[in-house]
């Protein structure tokens, strides 16, 4: 949940220092294009909104624990490949879900992975990840 907040937010990206405009590609840091690889090709076509909060996001990667690394990883590939339109749908089922009171939006978890049952070796990882159940 943490890298999809992360996802949303804006904030200051480190490279700017109050600058405007997001850099090209090139003149990314070799840690930053590391982090960003998946969305490299991607990057010229992306608005300075997306530039601005990926760059904010890879300021904290190296905060992050490895399997948090990992995950984030997993998620940008995953959000690269998606089309305009389905990131567009799941910004606003994402924005849906938090207008929804914490018992409905348990609900609704509930019923997604119900639907999308859990790989049994990624069980572990998600059972200590997970908040408890009210």
């Amino acid at each position: 949940m943490l890298l999809l907040t992360c996802l949303f937010c804006l904030s200051e990206p480190a490279w700017s220092a109050g600058k405007t405009g997001s850099p090209e590609w090139s003149r990314l840091t070799p840690a930053q294009q590391n982090i960003l690889a998946p969305v490299a090709s991607k990057w010229s076509g992306m608005s300075e909104l997306q530039r601005t909060r990926l760059l904010a996001i890879a300021a904290k990667y190296p905060q992050l624990k490895p399997e948090e690394q990992k995950r984030f990883q997993k998620r940008l590939i995953a959000w690269s490949s998606l089309t305009r339109e389905q990131r567009e749908l799941a910004r606003r089922n994402y924005k849906k879900l938090k207008r929804l009171p914490p018992s409905k939006q348990q609900v609704v978890k509930q019923k997604w992975l119900e639907k999308h049952p859990v790989k049994p070796a990624e069980q572990p990882a998600l059972a200590e990840q997970a908040p408890p159940l009210p």
